[in-house]
């Protein structure tokens, strides 16, 4: 081992090392919030997906809705630490600092070795990668995939070989089970190897335009690795649901939600949508099939809302244009905009992420945000420096930018530009290691017109966009009442619900759960209030009529309270708990059949809810239905989830009934 592989060995280690120590003192301010363990929104969606694989069940009827492989990646870390959300983070925070090392690999490769260094120490003090590497969100886990196909694409380049480019391909497909939108960049890189080998002599990492038989070897070869990744889960897909969808099915939602009349490009929600947030592809299946006057397949689901998105842009060619220059203005923007949660609020609540992550008003509407509003005008500049370059950078660069034209083509928010900092923190790292050696060698007039370049690079990243402020104070107030409640921390909750509503009197949710809140303490009177308050502030009507529905069968209402459930399925048919609510009142009314049957309705739209099949078990028992009974209660105790006492009257039943 000669002495420069020994000292690159040992800065591979330490920085591997110190980004996994920012990172571990970070896990530790994060670890005493209630959303730790409590995760909300897409975490949660993630968390409950990994939990039901692990019981051997499918988390989506048919064909998959969202790309499957961090699921999947969770759900084995849950199989070897136990439903443990600590060492999810530790994993995902040890693969963030891998990560770290793979900056400084493609750096050093393509550049120079301290440009890979200073890259790679960016990367492991750069907050937004920490903050969502400390996340239940598939972002940090993506762009370390990504960042594994550059080096390969790198590396197969530099030396090709039919089974590099396979591995490259396979790569790539890995990726796109985590994040599908980066087939796109896999499409433009097939055609790139087409035509950049055909000689020494390129334009813009480019040959002639003319394929030779070596370069498209080369290029099946990486189309084959690609297949051989995703065809598993299309070929599932195909078995499962019996419709041939590639990998997920949400492309066209995601795709008209970003690209409609009322659409502002960040906005992650569907016009005419009636029901929560959780339930938009429900809503998406609902307004689709009514449209067509048909049940549709997921892929027809899917195809209904590209033609939708793109029946806009033909028919509205202006406004089209002008939201897509506003996603592509929104994607190159400092403010990490929010989309799950507020990232400044819950930074601010981190020691070291304080320090990482902020933003400084300074005049009029600029704003410097920091990080990016700092890293990526570095970025930009060292773009235009390594021109000169372009035969090392090209794959850099078609990276970036084919993999912004797959997120403006949806919506833009900060998570879905993550995969892509690692490879801007790159050019950075170029850019001040430029200034460094032209300092160094005194040449300070180049100095000062590059500085001014980034300069005016800096003022529209930094310059605030009006309208693009989303949950905020209130939201994140709300998150942590919600996550509090769900912990039984019923004071907290509460604090935090009025907090919510100092901010935005408004939020008509944050009525809701107060009333909810109220409901279970016995304080109906107030309950009643704060879901009147809820209703005349918009709140989800549906939701609020079936929790005063439970209000008056406290009271012993039934017949009102009967009303109340009727009148919130009449809103949202689709919604499995208000039908499991009116299954037990006829349970109380000795209406058998008519409970059955709502029972039914519950687990139609989730047959991952518990109570409605030991509910169906004690019935069919009751009217001497054994094999139903038997079947109810073991899909009860199957899926574990219910009052620790009833789950021991269904094992104790079902050992009577299987002994009879």
């Amino acid at each position: 081992m000669n002495k420069s592989f020994r000292k690159e060995l040992f800065f591979i280690l330490a920085l591997f090392i110190f980004a996994f120590l920012v990172r571990f003192i970070y896990l530790n301010q994060i670890k005493s919030s209630p959303l730790f363990d409590a995760p909300q929104l897409d975490g949660k969606y993630h968390d409950q997906w990994a939990q039901t694989i692990l019981k051997g069940r499918d988390f989506e009827r048919g064909v998959f809705f969202r790309a499957p492989l961090y699921p999947y990646f969770l759900a084995l870390v849950y199989k070897i630490f136990g439903h443990n959300f600590y060492m999810a983070r530790v994993i995902q925070f040890l693969i963030g600092s891998l990560g770290c090392v793979l900056v400084y690999l493609i750096g050093k490769k393509i550049f120079s070795p301290p440009v890979g260094k200073i890259a790679g120490v960016i990367a492991s003090l750069y907050g937004i990668l920490i903050y969502f590497e400390g996340e239940l969100l598939l972002e940090s886990f993506s762009a370390f995939l990504d960042l594994l196909v550059i080096l390969a694409l790198v590396w197969a380049k530099d030396k090709p070989s039919y089974g590099r480019w396979i591995v490259c391909g396979g790569l790539l497909g890995i990726s796109a089970l985590a994040r599908p939108n980066v087939l796109l960049v896999g499409v433009i890189f097939f055609f790139w190897i087409l035509f950049y080998f055909k000689s020494k002599t390129k334009t813009f990492g480019f040959a002639s335009l003319t394929i030779n038989r070596k370069s498209l070897l080369y290029a099946v070869c990486f189309a084959l690795g690609v297949i051989l990744m995703v065809s598993p889960v299309t070929l599932r897909n195909y078995v499962k649901g019996k419709d041939f969808v590639l990998i997920a099915s949400q492309g066209g939602l995601n795709f008209y939600i970003g690209n409609n009349p009322q659409s502002d490009g960040a906005s992650a929600w569907l016009p005419g949508a009636r029901g929560t947030w959780w339930g938009m592809n429900d809503d998406a299946i609902r307004i689709a099939e009514e449209s067509r006057h048909k049940k549709l397949k997921p892929s027809e689901v899917s195809r209904f809302w590209y033609t939708q998105g793109m029946r806009f842009a033909k028919e509205h060619p202006f406004d089209f244009m002008r939201l897509t220059i506003k996603k592509f203005a929104l994607f190159w923007n400092g403010n990490e905009l929010a989309n799950n949660e507020d990232i400044y609020f819950f930074a601010k609540r981190s020691g070291i992420l304080n320090v990482l992550i902020w933003k400084c008003a300074c005049i009029f509407r600029f704003i410097i945000f920091f990080p990016f509003g700092i890293m990526c005008p570095l970025a930009l500049l060292g773009m235009v420096l390594s021109y000169k370059q372009l035969e090392k950078t090209i794959v850099l660069l078609l990276f970036i930018f084919v993999y912004m034209v797959s997120v403006i083509m949806f919506f833009v928010c900060a998570r879905y530009r993550v995969q892509v900092l690692p490879i801007l923190i790159i050019f950075s790292a170029y850019a001040l290691s430029w200034f460094l050696v032209q300092i160094k060698g005194r040449r300070f007039s180049g100095v000062a017109k590059y500085l001014l370049i980034l300069v005016l690079i800096s003022i529209p990243i930094n310059f605030s966009i009006p309208g693009y402020q989303y949950l905020g104070p209130a939201w994140s107030h709300f998150n942590l009442g919600f996550a509090y409640g769900e912990k039984s921390d019923i004071p907290n909750a509460i604090k935090e619900y009025k907090l919510a509503l100092s901010d935005d009197p408004n939020l008509a949710d944050a009525y809701g759960n107060l009333a909810a809140i109220y409901r279970q303490q016995g304080k109906y009177t107030q309950a009643l209030q704060e879901f009147e308050k809820a209703l005349s502030h918009g709140a989800d009507t549906a939701t609020t009529l079936y929790n005063q529905g439970m209000i008056y069968y406290t009271f012993g209402l039934l017949d009102k309270t009967e009303e109340y459930y009727k009148s919130s399925i009449a809103i949202r048919d689709y919604d499995y708990f208000p039908h499991y609510l009116l299954g037990t009142l006829y349970v109380d009314k000795g209406m058998w059949e008519q409970a059955i049957s709502e029972f039914e309705s519950a687990l139609q739209y989730n047959p991952e809810f518990g109570p409605p099949y030991y509910e169906l078990g004690l019935i069919y028992h009751r009217l001497g239905k054994k094999a139903q009974s038997i079947s109810s209660l073991e899909n009860f105790i199957q899926i574990g989830e219910g009052d620790p006492i009833e789950i021991k009257n269904a094992q104790r039943l079902l050992k009577e009934l299987k002994t009879e």
